[in-house]
């Protein structure tokens, strides 16, 4: 097992990330929230809002998929193992992260991570290029503009084929201004709309994930509420958005909003401090 110092990144701006061991896995954190997880192959995702992801993207046939955002390929993961055979590519812009992906944890067969601007690799995408695109970008807790604004939206029609699907990782609580503004965005954008969300961030009563997904097809929205009952996580899948979106307007581009600072314990801490008697108790009982 790696030593402390080995569970440590340094970011390019910086910032230090730290991996730490979780259900027979890894997580990375960032700012003290768990960004991502990677496990055994085949193992559900550990984190809630991958899980969302999941059930927004099925299983099924293999399909050409394209990442905004790579973390320690969660996402990517899910798709090789419930659409074996599918094409993927990753556009990552950290490259410690990159790193991981060709080094310590592998990317799955069939998905190449390029180091890139993934908003400006979306735009140069060929058109119809794409089955699914997700977006799953997050700086210090929060989401650059670059990837909630309406005209990000407009890159991923344009890169998806007809029945395509958008699947974007997204956030929710109050103020619900955000996430309002950006699914107007995507129904501007897209005919087909849904939003996967906690009851209690969509009322307000506290800051989490939110899963919004697109088409210019019809979404299979019983399997997608199959596969999300039962959940701890309690997310549910509203495909009636006219009261949540309201009067509220797109993103732009030219507002380069972010979107609002996490109102999330800080437990960068507390994750260390566990990592320190994982390494204490691995040096008192040697060869367990």
């Amino acid at each position: 097992m790696e030593d402390g110092a080995a569970n440590e990144l340094t970011l390019a701006d910086g910032r230090v990330a730290r991996l730490s061991p979780r259900d027979g896995g890894w997580t990375l954190v960032i700012d003290g929230v768990a960004q991502s997880h990677v496990g055994p192959p085949g193992q559900a995702p550990v984190l809630a809002y991958a899980r969302w992801m999941s059930a927004a993207i099925g299983g099924g046939a293999p399909v050409r998929a394209a990442h905004l955002g790579g973390g320690l390929l969660t996402v990517p993961r899910v798709v090789a193992d419930r659409r074996p055979g599918s094409r993927q590519v990753v556009w990552e812009i950290e490259p410690a992260l990159v790193a991981l992906a060709s080094g310590r944890f592998p990317a799955p067969e069939g998905v190449e991570v390029r180091e890139a601007d993934a908003r400006a690799a979306l735009e140069a995408a060929e058109p119809g290029s794409a089955d699914l695109v997700t977006i799953d970008v997050f700086a210090g807790g929060r989401i650059p503009p670059a990837f909630s604004s309406v005209e990000a939206a407009r890159a991923a029609r344009r890169a998806l084929a007809p029945g395509g699907r958008l699947v974007v990782n997204s956030v929710a609580g109050a103020p619900l201004q955000f996430t309002r503004r950006q699914l107007a965005g995507l129904r501007e954008t897209f005919p087909h709309v849904a939003l996967i969300v906690q009851g209690s961030s969509l009322g307000g009563l506290r800051f989490g994930n939110a899963c919004l997904v697109a088409s210019d097809a019809e979404l299979d929205a019983e399997r997608i509420r199959a596969e999300l009952r039962g959940d701890p996580s309690k997310g549910a899948l509203v495909t009636d958005l006219d009261g949540i979106v309201d009067d509220a307007a797109p993103l732009t581009d030219a507002e380069a909003q972010w979107s609002p600072e996490p109102d999330l314990p800080d437990a960068s801490r507390a994750i260390a401090a566990l990592d320190e008697m994982s390494d204490a108790l691995r040096r008192l009982l040697p060869g367990r």
